[in-house]
C-alpha cells in the first residue's frame, strides 16, 4: 500500500474511533450544500440505512481503488449510472468523495495534516480519473 494509502486508511480509522456513524455528519454536509439530494432518500422512513450503504460503498470502494483493485472501478462507474438515472449529475456525484473529505477534516481537527489533505485529493483524482467522471 502506498503511503497516500496509508494515509487515507489511518485517518478513516481514526474517525471510526471518534465518531458512531460517521455517515451521519457527511450527509448533514451533503444536505447542506446539495438540499435537492434530500427528497431522493423518499424510500425510507429517514434515508438512515441508504446513506450509510451509500457512505460504505464509497470508502470501500475508494480504499480498493487506493489498493489497485480493477473492481473499484466497476463499482463506481455502476454507482454513477444508478445515480444518473435519479437526476444525480456525474459531477455532483463525483463531490460526494470532496463531502466525505471535507466532513472528516472537520472531525478530525488539528490531527488533520497537509499530508492528509494531499493524500485525499490525490486518492480522489485517481479514482474519478479512472472511472472517466
Amino acid at each position: 500500500m502506498t503511503e497516500s494509502a496509508e494515509l487515507v486508511l489511518q485517518s478513516l480509522d481514526r474517525v471510526a474511533e471518534l465518531v458512531d456513524d460517521p455517515s451521519a455528519p457527511v450527509y448533514e454536509r451533503l444536505f447542506a450544500e446539495y438540499p435537492e439530494f434530500k427528497p431522493l432518500f423518499r424510500f425510507e422512513p429517514n434515508g438512515l440505512l441508504a446513506r450509510q450503504n451509500m457512505f460504505q460503498v464509497t470508502v470501500v470502494a475508494l480504499l480498493e481503488h487506493l489498493e489497485g483493485k480493477p473492481a473499484s472501478v466497476g463499482m463506481v462507474n455502476s454507482e454513477r449510472t444508478n445515480h444518473a438515472h435519479i437526476g444525480v449529475p456525474n459531477a455532483s456525484f463525483d463531490r460526494y468523495y470532496e463531502v466525505v473529505r471535507d466532513t472528516f477534516r472537520e472531525i478530525l481537527g488539528d490531527e488533520w495534516t497537509p499530508a492528509t489533505e494531499h493524500a485525499w485529493n490525490e486518492a480522489i483524482e485517481s479514482l474519478i480519473r479512472a472511472t472517466g467522471g
